[in-house]
This record gives structure tokens, sequence and C-alpha cells, in this order.
């Protein structure tokens, strides 16, 4: 009988331990869920951020195998007046939004446009650039504009506001798709569709890039205002990143930034 009721005891004390730690963990966990993205980011002392890596000059991997490129030096400028490090992160374009919403990043610093559709899942910053959608076409295509197509054969990164562009165009019967506008160009080069659409500043910066002779087609298709896209909830982080990034355009660093890649402050035209 003795026995017995020291294993009892034992036992009991076995489950109130487990009880225990179990409500431990629970109540971490309630106060660490309650931390807002923002707080988290402080305390980590790094933020990160996706893009696709494959969209020069904005975001690209450089001879030496490291990331660079206009988006690159606009986040590390963001993180350094948050007191903060940026971490980046690659990701395929087609799902970027999907992988923001999951936690897997904290931010979208990689080139993406403002629409009515993708502020139905994200919030977006302040625009931090202009850009706009131009049909380029091989440098010896007699091509003049995407309407002049018949049946015409258009790459484009999957996606994208471009593609959702050619999914209305009666004359454009097939729509290649890529996962980067580097393999988009590749294809272009390679004979493979009449033309691709992208956006205005990467493909006129293509040539030089890539060494492959392309040229605009037609006036600019439509403009777009590209900003940071953050998760819904995260009000304070976004409203953290507007102001970093209004000080970082009235310091002059976003000049310095734009002008380095591109000869000009992109948000002056």
């Amino acid at each position: 009988m003795k026995t017995d009721l020291r294993r009892n005891n034992w036992v009991k004390k076995i489950v109130l331990g487990a009880i225990f730690t179990l409500l431990l963990v629970t109540l971490i966990g309630c106060q660490s869920s309650d931390e807002t993205t923002y707080a988290k980011i402080q305390d980590a002392g790094e933020m990160t951020f996706a893009m696709t890596g494959a969209y020069p000059p904005f975001n690209f991997i450089d001879e030496e195998g490291d990331l660079a490129g206009f988006d690159i030096d606009i986040a590390n400028a963001l993180a350094n007046e948050m007191g903060v490090k940026a971490v980046p992160i690659t990701t395929a374009w087609d799902g970027i939004i999907g992988g923001l919403t999951s936690n897997r990043f904290d931010m979208i610093i990689g080139s993406m446009a403002i629409t009515e559709s993708r502020l139905e899942e994200v919030n977006f910053t302040d625009p931090y650039y202009y850009d706009g959608a131009q049909f380029f076409v091989p440098s010896e295509s007699d091509v003049t504009g995407l309407d002049d197509l018949e049946e015409g054969v258009v790459g484009v990164v999957t996606g994208t506001t471009f593609h959702d562009m050619l999914n209305e165009k009666d004359n454009i019967t097939d729509i290649r798709q890529f996962e980067s506008d580097v393999d988009n160009f590749m294809a272009l080069e390679q004979g493979r569709m009449d033309g691709l659409v992208t956006g205005i500043f990467v493909g006129l910066q293509a040539p030089a890039k890539f060494g492959i002779q392309i040229k605009p087609a037609g006036e600019m298709l439509y403009a777009e205002e590209i900003g940071i896209a953050v998760r819904k909830e995260d009000e304070e982080l976004l409203e953290k990143l507007n102001e970093a990034l209004l000080t970082i355009i009235e310091n002059g660093t976003y000049e310095e930034i734009s002008i380095k890649w591109f000869g000009v402050n992109l948000l002056e035209g």
C-alpha cells in the first residue's frame, strides 16, 4: 500500500510539473504573439525583406555572387534609419505575397507595384519610385507596338501586373511565362517570342546588363507606383517605414542611390 501511495504521489508530481510547463510555454507564446513586427525587428536588430534577386538593376546577383541593386540599397538605407540591419531573402515572384502573409519575412522591397487587388491582401508604404510597363522587341524587329501583333507571342514574369494586362489582349495568343526577367530576356534573345513586357527601366538597361539587343516598341503601356509591402496588421511598421523613407528622401540619401543606378532621381522623373 505504501508503495502504491508513493507511486501515485510521484505520478501526481510528474503530471503537475507537465501542466505547469505547458502553462508557462503557453503564457510565453501568448506574450510573444502580442509583440508587433516592428518590436520584433528592434529586438532582433534586423529586418528581413524579400525580392526575386532577378530584376536588374533593382535587385540581382552581382559578379561576386552578392545581392545588389537599387532595392537592396534602399532597404539598407531604411534599415539604417531604423537602427537595424537589412537581411534580404530571395523568392519566386509568383507567391511572394503569400510568403509575406505567412510570416516568412517582414516586408517586400522588390519593386512591387501598388494595385487595388494587392491592397486587399497587404498594405503599402508611400511610393519609393515610379515605373511603367513597356513592350520590348529585338532591335531588328519591325514591330512598332504591342497592338501591332497578330496572334502575338509575348514573354512576361508570372504574377506581375504585366501578365494581367497581357491576359486582356485579344491579339496576344501565347503568353510565355517566366520566373524572372533574366529568363525572359534570354528567351527573347533565343527568338522564342515576338517581344516581352517588363518595367521600362529594367528593359532599357538590358543591353548593357545582358548584352542582348532589344528596343522599346511604342509608348509606355501604363504607369505604376512602386511601394514596400507589409502585412495588414503591421501598422506600426508601416508608419516607421514611411518615416524612414521620408528621411532618406529629405537628407539626400535617396537621390544618391537613385543616381548611382540610373543617373536620375526616380522620384523626380
